[in-house]
């Protein structure tokens, strides 16, 4: 993965912190650094969970050390919205908070093809709930709730009612028109 971001310092303290970038594959050189046991830590990976785990680093003269970082792609989300005879609504605009920290959130609006997709989502619990609709419609104002997981698209699909007709059809009482 290109442009990850790591922090490298010694185990001794006589180096560092200083950030490194990945080329564009995946790789960084730290051939010019001097030998001795150093601390790598991912700081940032744009649109990846980053890994946790620290990994502590031997370089020895003439010798080659490789360590592996995996990351899983952030998790993204669909609302896909219809109407109740399977047509898609343009124009419905949703709310998506994530559970654990409902402060922080999303307004977004399904587009013509009656979709949203939000990509780069942290995992966990959101809630997916309908600002408003559009006019020949119900609004739907249930709290839905949808996990996301690293590495998945996680798809909800959700449907508005069309709103009933109401004809009123008015006489004048002495004609009867």
């Amino acid at each position: 993965i290109p442009n990850a971001v790591f922090e490298i310092k010694s185990v001794k303290g006589d180096y560092g912190p200083q950030e490194f970038t990945t080329d564009q594959n995946g790789e960084i050189d730290l051939s010019k650094l001097p030998t001795g046991a150093y601390v790598v830590t991912e700081k940032a990976c744009e649109g990846y969970i980053i890994d946790q785990a620290q990994r502590i680093i031997q370089l020895d003269p003439n010798e080659d050390a490789q360590f592996v970082f995996t990351n899983t792609i952030k998790p993204s989300l669909q609302i896909i919205k219809t109407s109740s005879d399977g047509t898609p609504l343009a124009g419905v605009t949703f709310r998506l908070a994530k559970v654990e920290d409902g402060g922080h959130y999303l307004d977004r609006t399904t587009s013509s093809t009656g979709e949203i997709l939000v990509s780069d989502l942290e995992p966990g619990v959101y809630s997916v709930r309908e600002l408003s609709s559009v006019q020949d419609h119900i609004p739907d104002d249930t709290e839905h709730h949808v996990e996301l997981f690293p590495g998945q698209t996680s798809t909800i699909t959700l449907t508005n009612d069309k709103r009933p007709n109401l004809y009123i059809h008015k006489t004048d009482a002495d004609t009867g028109e």
